[in-house]
């Protein structure tokens, strides 16, 4: 049995009154089972003065997470915040690691990394928890792929870190005591765990009929479409003029045909190359179907509410681990919080969760192995 608890706290200032904080609702010393692990979510600055550090001191138990602009779980929601989830057992082994620093390679540092989280499991992993670093020269599906390969497609679920500021540049993935913008940390679980995927983005009318096709594209580059450069593109939709992009074009999501059997997979346009390229969130395939979505404040919190309907409809659930796209906020105008405290309500006291907006949503496109999808523009859950 997997037994799950949350805590939340407003302390930013005070490093040592938040890790008491957390600590009291946490109850580690009386709730900690044989194998124990925790995912967390925070403002930026919890990361960077060190009060993440002061509390894995405490704790004693391996914990990944990254930097969110919002967050909500049982005990609480809000912006400045930081939430934990503590995941323990008996009978589920949880290990935890992270990659050393990633420059220009993933194979190496990804080896080394699931190399040391598989030390403790006597059988195969099935579930990789992520916690990925915003990292421009990377496709979210490239973090996909190298994962893949070294864990043989372990369903795996996560995000990527993400911050309040234009440039991202206080995005931090949390291993540990570590608060980095360029490592990658997992946990592993194996044993009595089974794990529950459901993933959504917008509702058909919410997609525009017309569609356009990637004409030109280098990984995560998108160069061309419909046989035009991407500016050229963008100007014909009004997002872009005599050269330059309009400020809102990073929250235009791009509904992908990805494997041609219908499925959408949603992209952002991150940011531009010196060439003049589209820096998207993930993979931009030669050939591929695309249509335009368009955001609305009611689908956006309508879209979140299903899916967690939905996956409290399975049976057994003591665990949820929720993350929406950061894009889906903008739709929600001044009303920042609706969706973080539409999460709160639904929920409730119902089962122990953790939800934050994200920099890109990893999430299997179903229960299989080497189904793992990335995502933009998308709400993701994960229940055990």
């Amino acid at each position: 049995m997997i037994r799950s608890y949350t805590a939340f706290t407003s302390e930013i200032d005070d490093a040592e009154l938040a890790v008491s904080e957390i600590l009291a609702q946490l109850k580690p010393e009386k709730n900690c089972l044989t194998n124990t692990v925790g995912v967390v979510t925070c403002y930026h600055e919890f990361a960077a003065n060190g009060i993440i550090a002061e509390l894995y001191k405490k704790l004693q138990f391996p914990i990944i997470g990254t930097t969110t602009t919002a967050l909500s779980t049982n005990r609480g929601a809000g912006q400045l915040e930081m939430a934990l989830i503590m995941i323990t057992s008996d009978d589920t082994v949880f290990t935890a690691a992270c990659s050393p620093a990633i420059n220009d390679d993933l194979e190496a540092p990804f080896a080394e990394m699931y190399k040391n989280a598989l030390v403790g499991h006597t059988e195969k992993p099935k579930l990789i928890i992520s916690a990925a670093p915003l990292l421009l020269n990377f496709a979210g599906d490239h973090y996909i792929e190298a994962l893949n390969k070294v864990s043989g497609g372990v369903p795996n679920f996560g995000t990527l870190a993400i911050d309040d500021t234009p440039d991202y540049k206080h995005s931090y993935t949390i291993f540990n005591d570590k608060a980095e913008k360029n490592i990658y940390g997992i946990i592993l679980a194996s044993g009595n765990i089974n794990p529950k995927f459901i993933y959504s983005s917008f509702s058909p009318e919410y997609i525009l009929a017309q569609k356009a096709i990637i004409t030109k594209s280098e990984g995560n580059l998108l160069k061309e479409v419909n046989g035009f450069p991407i500016i050229d593109y963008m100007e014909t939709l009004g997002l872009a003029a005599e050269g330059k992009v309009s400020d809102v074009l990073h929250s235009v999501p791009f509904i992908l045909d990805y494997t041609g059997e219908g499925i959408p997979v949603s992209r952002v346009l991150l940011s531009w190359s010196k060439d003049g390229y589209g820096i998207c969130g993930g993979l931009m395939p030669e050939g591929t179907k695309f249509s335009l979505g368009t955001w609305d404040k009611d689908d956006v919190v309508n879209t979140t509410v299903r899916t967690i309907q939905s996956i409290l409809t399975e049976k057994g659930i003591g665990t949820l681990i929720l993350y929406s796209c950061l894009a889906r906020s903008y739709a929600l105008g001044t009303d920042i919080s609706a969706e973080t405290e539409k999460v709160n309500e639904i929920i409730s006291d119902t089962v122990p969760y953790i939800f934050a907006y994200s920099g890109g949503e990893i999430c299997p496109a179903s229960n299989a192995e080497n189904s793992n999808n990335f995502h933009n523009n998308t709400v993701i859950a994960c229940a055990f």
